[in-house]
């Protein structure tokens, strides 16, 4: 998934670590951390309510992102302006859109998920072109349809009835929510702030509108073998903010072309991950499918957005973009 990031939410003495490691491992690993997502958010859905489980989660990440910010001396938010423009960032991309992915994790297989929320870019095209009056370029428009094409063969099994379709709307919203998240990044760059710092404060109101809307749960028959526990602690700890990290520091490496490959490795390992460890199996169309859309997705952020009469932010800010955190 798509949203500003930036390398400065590395503290200086964290990038010296992180320096002797190649940008290929990391790389990778970030990718590996992204495809393995889905999996977890499907086991750790199992046995607690979906909900529930992002409202806990996004405190951990929270907590964790919040040191790792502190220990970097970032500054916290100040002003109104500051405050509603990570609030507008927070609402559609981690409380939304992370409500949409655990709700379609529990409803649809791990694979098929990663691949549906990782058309968010196309999203972020359309809605960039309303809310930032970016206009497209005819290879952006061309990129959108694939990418939209290539979506419709991947649900096409839900309308045959062999997956759950509420999972693909689910997976849908989380991709649509997740994008709008994305714009509201250009539209408010915040660019005093630490992206570290920026990312804690959004997962702690994210974590108060899951609660809310978690209520209704029904925790009666909740359990917590080894298994939930293994796969909460990994989405928490190492699919967030480990994740968040790594990937900052990859930024700082690479161009922002470059790293947006990392989406399209991850929704190849989160369909390998989902085969190999629930035994899942995607049928052609959908795997045809899925490719079709990635390739779209590949296409639109490869396009640059034709100037217009008011497109958001700096061109600096743009380039900031980078997969979401719950990417």
């Amino acid at each position: 998934m798509v949203a500003a990031t930036a390398g400065s939410a590395v503290p200086a003495t964290r990038r010296g670590l992180l320096a002797a490691v190649p940008t290929a491992v990391l790389f990778v690993v970030v990718a590996g951390f992204w495809g393995m997502n889905s999996v977890a958010m499907r086991v750790a859905g199992r046995n607690v309510p979906p909900l529930t489980v992002a409202a806990c989660r996004s405190i951990v990440g929270a907590i964790v992102l919040l040191a790792i910010a502190r220990a970097s001396g970032a500054d916290r938010p100040r002003g109104r302006a500051e405050w509603l423009g990570i609030a507008a960032i927070a609402v559609p991309m981690t409380s939304f859109g992370t409500a949409f992915l655990f709700l379609g994790a529990r409803n649809i297989p791990a694979g098929l998920l990663s691949i549906i929320s990782n058309t968010m870019p196309i999203f972020v095209a359309v809605l960039a072109a309303v809310f930032l009056r970016e206009r497209t370029t005819l290879r952006g428009v061309v990129g959108i349809a694939i990418g939209l094409g290539g979506t419709v063969l991947v649900a096409w099994r839900a309308v045959e009835g062999e997956v759950r379709f509420i999972g693909i709307v689910y997976a849908v919203l989380a991709a649509l929510t997740s994008g709008l998240g994305s714009v509201m990044y250009r539209r408010f760059p915040l660019p005093r702030l630490e992206r570290s710092m920026v990312v804690s404060v959004q997962l702690f109101i994210s974590s108060a509108l899951l609660a809310l809307v978690a209520i209704p749960d029904d925790r009666s028959r909740m359990r917590f073998p080894w298994t939930f526990w293994l796969a909460f602690t990994y989405l928490s700890l190492l699919g967030l903010a480990l994740s968040f990290v790594l990937f900052s520091e990859l930024s700082r490496r690479l161009a922002s072309t470059k790293v947006s490959a990392v989406s399209y490795v991850s929704t190849v390992l989160g369909v390998g991950f989902g085969a190999l460890l629930l035994h899942e199996r995607l049928s052609w169309l959908t795997l045809v499918g899925g490719a079709v859309a990635i390739g779209g997705v590949a296409v639109v952020q490869a396009t640059k957005p034709a100037p217009g009469p008011r497109s958001g932010p700096a061109p600096a800010a743009r380039e900031a973009a980078g997969p979401a955190p719950d990417a």
